[in-house]
């Protein structure tokens, strides 16, 4: 699932993300996408919900976990993998109104449906070689993220850290392959967290950069840290925005590729 569509036009676009990962022999279900939409494409890419190892929610935002119920539903019975806080409500505050986007199902629903939740805390790892880890150091002023995101914990509203966003790091043949969510966290301070923490080289980017409200200033620099990092291919889409887009296309260093509904890369 992803915000735009394909070549394949029988396929749903959406606000939202969703992957089907297969490595070593395993399958795992990366974000869920906001609705049915997302099943609905799995059904049509002969990809079936309970043949699925492990479900990852990168973060609790109803773009990315809104979908999991309809998977759940339809026989998806692996454990779901999160970070600490997956299910606190979040909401974006613009003066006094605010506007729920959480998970819209909760831990009770997991219970109901005999379902284990595993946390990545900060690092759990999923096959011989693939991880999902989280707690991000933040190194980068620059990657900030939106006032508007908070949390609510009884009566008050504190800021959104994405203290729960995690991602996923395959390792190929020395390097990694790293999947994004939204990068709310920055995708610097991911990336560099990542390749601190296995100590190889990044070679490929997959997902959502949240760069969809950057500037061209801070979208050279993300991109030149990147190229320094030896990062040779990007695999964008979901919250990377327009103006990325177009400046990837003026790119001539960098794999890129922008990955609508039903696009798919053989790494």
């Amino acid at each position: 699932m992803d915000n735009l569509s394909s070549a394949h036009k029988a396929l749903h676009s959406e606000h939202g993300l969703c992957f089907c990962i297969e490595t070593e022999g395993r399958r795992i279900l990366f974000d869920f996408g906001a609705g049915i939409h997302a099943l609905e494409n799995a059904r049509k890419l002969n990809i079936r919900p309970e043949e699925m190892d492990y479900a990852v929610g990168s973060h609790g935002h109803y773009d990315h976990a809104g979908g999991y119920p309809f998977f759940a539903e339809s026989g998806l019975t692996c454990p779901l993998v999160t970070g600490p806080g997956f299910f606190t409500e979040k909401y974006a505050l613009e003066g006094i109104r605010a506007t729920y986007l959480g998970t819209g199902f909760g831990p009770h629903y997991l219970e109901e449906k005999g379902i284990s939740c595993l946390e990545a805390a900060p690092v759990l790892q999923l096959t011989k070689n693939c991880w999902a880890l989280g707690g991000f150091e933040r190194k980068w002023a620059f990657e900030t993220i939106p006032e508007r995101f908070v949390l609510r914990t009884g009566d008050r509203f504190s800021p959104d850290l994405f203290e729960d966003e995690i991602c996923l790091a395959v390792e190929e043949k020395g390097s990694l392959i790293v999947i994004l969510g939204c990068s709310h966290p920055g995708i610097l301070n991911i990336l560099e967290h990542v390749q601190n923490y296995f100590k190889k080289p990044i070679r490929a980017v997959v997902g959502g950069t949240h760069l969809v409200e950057a500037g061209r200033e801070r979208i050279e620099k993300t991109i030149s840290v990147m190229k320094g990092m030896g990062i040779s291919l990007i695999g964008f889409n979901h919250c990377s925005g327009p103006l990325l887009i177009e400046m990837m296309k003026e790119e001539t260093e960098l794999n890129t590729v922008y990955l609508g509904a039903g696009d798919c890369l053989f790494l």
